[in-house]
């Protein structure tokens, strides 16, 4: 069974991931493959080099805080920064679970809907939290107000989401409610 996992921003995407791999189920985690690219892609390096040039590069690595902070502003450069990761982050995945066809695969796509990959998997579940409760989170992580709601904008509202996906799961609550909600639903979607 392949899934896609998508939700908002600061939603428990990651978490909801972890839960799945407890479970023994194969994921992909598609912020760390674009952290992967950008760390040690040499061709990836050099046409943000090219495009965003040296302000977005301390000590030769990717300063991926650098990096948003310029797409978040800059509509054409984070059209062109999706245009550069996202076939080679699709890439990933494939080749990823065409190495074990045979497995359980979880795959988290924050853009899964926006970018209409949804048809590419069995089912799609989508993590939800209320929005101020999802903004506290960014904010224990340091993002400003206006960081939270640039990228905000860039992805489809939380609602359509929601109405898109086969599967919710609320993360309003607790970890531990997070994990029974996961557990739950791992069972059913395995026992069918």
């Amino acid at each position: 069974m392949k899934v896609g996992l998508s939700g908002g921003i600061a939603c428990g995407k990651s978490t909801v991931l972890g839960f799945f791999r407890e479970a023994g189920w194969q994921t992909v985690d598609s912020d760390a493959v674009v952290r992967e690219l950008l760390a040690t892609d040499a061709e990836v390096k050099a046409q943000l080099r090219s495009r965003l040039g040296e302000a977005v590069f301390t000590d030769g690595a990717v300063d991926r805080a650098a990096v948003a902070k310029r797409v978040f502003s800059n509509e054409g450069d984070l059209k062109w920064l999706e245009e550069l990761l996202h076939p080679l982050v699709h890439e990933s995945w494939l080749a990823s679970i065409a190495q074990a066809p045979d497995a359980n695969w979880l795959v988290e796509i924050p853009l899964l809907f926006e970018k209409r990959l949804e048809t590419r998997f069995d089912l799609t579940v989508c993590v939800v939290s209320p929005p101020n409760v999802a903004a506290d989170r960014m904010v224990a992580r340091a993002y400003t107000g206006e960081q939270i709601e640039q990228r905000r904008k860039q992805q489809m509202p939380l609602e359509e989401k929601m109405e898109l996906a086969d599967y919710l799961i609320s993360n309003a609550g607790s970890l531990e409610f997070l994990k029974q909600q996961t557990t739950r639903l791992i069972k059913q979607i395995t026992t069918h």
